[in-house]
């Protein structure tokens, strides 16, 4: 799948629905792995952090620092794939809380 991007306010909703679309079991420690790595990034310097899902699905974000998007890069077999572009389409429009 293509970069794409999604408002920062989203993160966390990207982490669950993506972890739903594979069957995961996340948890705190995922999340708060999650939101340790992504302070770290810089989309313009090529700094992405990257996680995956128990070998069913691989992502990466970097956060555009100075604004409220962070960039997304899933790695998903066929199937999930249009899921994954739809939930990010939505991440795009809607603020989810």
């Amino acid at each position: 799948m293509a970069t794409n991007w999604i408002f920062d306010k989203n993160l966390k909703p990207l982490i669950e629905i993506l972890a739903m679309f594979c069957d995961y079991k996340i948890d705190q420690d995922d999340l708060d792995t999650i939101y340790s790595g992504v302070k770290k990034t810089d989309y313009e310097k090529d700094v992405w952090f990257e996680y995956e899902y128990t070998g069913s699905l691989e992502f990466k974000v970097a956060q555009d620092v100075g604004s409220s998007v962070i960039f997304v890069d899933v790695l998903a077999d066929e199937g999930l794939e249009a899921k994954v572009a739809v939930a990010i389409e939505i991440l795009q429009i809607y603020r989810l809380t």
